[in-house]
């Protein structure tokens, strides 16, 4: 039987709205590979725990929107 893999998941909030909204992406696994999601902050913290996701540094996030940046001006 093949062993099972394991993924992290990641979040980097991009916004804490003043009506209580986080927005956020999520990635599992690649974090190149995300979603754009919005959630209430309950939610929002219901959703990480449940997923277990690792919240990304500030600096991390700069780096990745950086490298993204580059992918659509077609620097890479």
């Amino acid at each position: 039987m093949a062993q099972r893999q394991t993924y992290q998941a990641y979040v980097n909030v991009t916004n804490r709205r003043s009506d209580g909204f986080v927005e956020f992406d999520f990635s599992f696994g690649d974090a190149d590979l995300y979603i754009e999601m919005i959630l209430p902050e309950a939610a929002f913290e219901e959703f990480c725990t449940h997923n277990d996701a690792a919240r990304i540094s500030p600096e991390q996030a700069a780096r990745w929107e950086a490298e993204r940046q580059k992918w659509r001006e077609g620097g890479l």
